[in-house]
């Protein structure tokens, strides 16, 4: 997506030794993800690992991955390229990246599609119903606004697999990297206005991944934040199984609070955490808020057998 080599598990660094560590592809998230069909530049074997550019991968490491109709699948990449038009850091931090990380820049002439791991992908202004294709990712690029597509169309009946109202929505942008689905949703958060903003509110610049929908018609859904200090952040997801999941997150705020707690329970000086971060870094914009934990908090297979304590932790250095 960024224009330039990667490296992946298996190829050959410039000095004849293979690359034992990283993704064996470049993905936007897990087997429901976006994945990279040709190595950016052209480049697909032999040497991919480009010195000027010095970016670090890490393996692909999947947290969660709970068997059923389109399940919800938590897993996380690192790289750290950084393109020129990031999405901003997202809630495992600068250069982690996960499938909902994926952002839709609106622009006067452009759509970029990009996440945080250091991919942007750029399509041309589409009118309602119209589509883009990126042959590099093998991914197409629908705006909604129709209620079907020409029947000539390889996604023809992929989309009548929609639901209507995002069919007819012309503010939502559908992406796809294959006629057998599943599609990613890309639309915006809902929010509480403010008392004195004047209604209705224009819908932001950009387009956030709202959820998943497959050939037969099954969601995904991601619930964000509507106010407060999460406001736009997910929170919980909805599995294609009516799995609830429940996203815990915290602010820079609570971690440098907690880690001082933790100093004077110990009996230890603490140390001058810092209350924010810099809102703006070089991997894009940083509001400090980070995933800590996910639970599972309602299963129709086992609605009394749920687990008593979080599927997966995370820890952050305040």
């Amino acid at each position: 997506m960024s224009g330039k080599p990667a490296a992946r598990q298996g190829d050959m660094t410039q000095y004849g030794g293979s690359i034992v560590q990283g993704s064996a592809g470049v993905r936007i998230g897990a087997p429901t993800g976006v994945a990279c069909s040709v190595c950016p530049g052209g480049v697909t074997s032999g040497h991919p690992v480009n010195p000027l550019l010095g970016a670090k991968v890490l393996p692909g490491e999947t947290d969660i991955a709970l068997p059923g109709p389109l399940p919800f699948i938590l897993s996380r990449t690192y790289s750290s390229y950084r393109t020129k038009t990031p999405a901003p850091v997202g809630s495992l931090g600068p250069g982690w990246k996960m499938p909902a990380d994926i952002r839709l820049q609106l622009r006067d002439n452009t759509l970029i599609l990009s996440d945080n791991g250091g991919r942007s992908l750029y399509f041309e202004h589409l009118f309602p119903g119209e589509d883009g294709y990126s042959r590099s990712e093998s991914l197409w690029l629908v705006r909604g606004g129709v209620a079907k597509l020409d029947e000539g169309h390889r996604l023809a009946a992929l989309w009548q697999a929609l639901p209507e109202e995002l069919r007819l929505s012309p503010h939502r942008y559908l992406a796809t990297n294959s006629p057998q689905g599943p599609w990613w949703l890309l639309g915006w958060c809902e929010r509480v206005p403010e008392a004195d903003e004047v209604l209705p509110a224009p819908l932001p610049p950009y387009r956030v991944l709202t959820g998943l929908v497959d050939r037969f018609g099954r969601t995904q859904t991601f619930h964000r934040e509507a106010a407060g200090e999460f406001s736009g952040e997910i929170t919980g997801v909805t599995d294609g199984a009516g799995r609830h999941f429940r996203l815990v997150l915290t602010t820079q705020a609570q971690r440098a609070e907690e880690a001082r707690q933790q100093a004077i329970s110990g009996g230890t000086e603490p140390s001058a955490f810092p209350d924010t971060l810099p809102g703006y870094t070089e991997y894009g914009r940083d509001n400090g808020i980070r995933l800590s934990a996910v639970w599972l908090t309602h299963d129709p297979e086992y609605p009394e057998n749920l687990p008593a304590a979080p599927l997966v932790r995370y820890g952050w250095t305040p």
